[in-house]
């Protein structure tokens, strides 16, 4: 939730300063195509072509966020840093006692496989297929994106 917040923070921040930038008087019709992506009966062509591009546009500035957050800021966003978590390299993952993983290498996320993490995580969220939900079909609650990056979420050192 609170990554969900920071970054409908920052969505609504751009969507206003564009608005205002463009002169747009009609706020309350702007906000709710643009933030909220309500569609209704008199949403134009056009109008749903802008939304795909502040879609886009609000997709990409989630990558980076994630990107940042999980290679630069000690792998973690705000919102998994607050539930002591973080997200670390795996290549392998044994069972070592109940609730307990031993995960090789277990080192910082690179850049790279950040960028991989974010990218299928929020592209698959975005085309209407849920990654996150495949946590319940691999071992140790990694999801598909997790394992293709090559990552695990892991409860931060010295947090019970």
């Amino acid at each position: 939730m609170v990554d969900f917040f920071i970054l409908f923070f920052i969505k609504a921040t751009i969507v206003l300063s564009i608005m205002h930038l463009s002169g747009i008087k009609d706020i309350s019709k702007f906000a709710m195509h643009y933030i909220i992506e309500e569609i209704d009966e008199d949403t134009s062509m056009e109008d749903l072509q802008k939304m795909m591009v502040v879609a886009l546009i609000y997709r990409l500035l989630v990558c980076f966020y994630e990107i940042i957050c999980i290679w630069g800021a000690g792998g973690a966003t705000p919102g998994k840093f607050l539930l002591g978590l973080r997200v670390v390299t795996c290549d392998t993952s044994v069972l070592v006692a109940p609730s307990r993983v031993l995960v090789i290498p277990s080192s910082n996320v690179s850049m790279t496989t950040s960028t991989i993490r974010a990218l299928i995580k929020n592209f698959s969220i975005a085309s209407f297929f849920p990654a996150f939900i495949t946590l319940l079909f691999f071992q140790h609650n990694r999801t598909a994106y997790d394992i293709v990056a090559g990552t695990i979420v892991v409860r931060r050192n010295g947090i019970r």
